[in-house]
């Protein structure tokens, strides 16, 4: 799971900065590409927040050790923070945004 996460987490990356090629400041819609790990577009707006705390949940397993596990609630907490405000921009700035994306957590939050 861990390898799984970080492998979704770098090809969000490389489709977000897909997004503004050739130095462009136009903002766009991110959507899934052919690339399966860029099918979280369909369900979420942050899937690099999502993949994120996948692999913070996957180390925690992993190492069995509480303050890993206090750290991975705390990057939780801050990463839905800044994926509710993410969204709320989306929403705000396309008028055809996506209505059934949710912020951080397909079909929840």
């Amino acid at each position: 799971m861990f390898l799984l996460c970080e492998a979704g987490n770098f090809s969000i990356h490389v489709a977000l900065s897909d997004l503004r090629r050739n130095g462009s400041k136009t903002r766009k819609i991110p959507y899934p590409t052919k690339n399966p790990f860029t099918w979280l577009f369909f369900f979420v707006s942050c899937p690099n927040y999502t993949y994120e705390v996948g692999t913070w949940i996957s180390f925690t397993i992993m190492t069995q050790c509480v303050p890993v596990g206090l750290f991975t609630l705390l990057c939780f907490i801050q990463m839905t923070i800044w994926a509710k405000d993410k969204h709320c921009t989306y929403l705000r700035e396309f008028k055809d945004y996506p209505s059934l994306r949710m912020p951080i957590i397909p079909f929840l939050l």
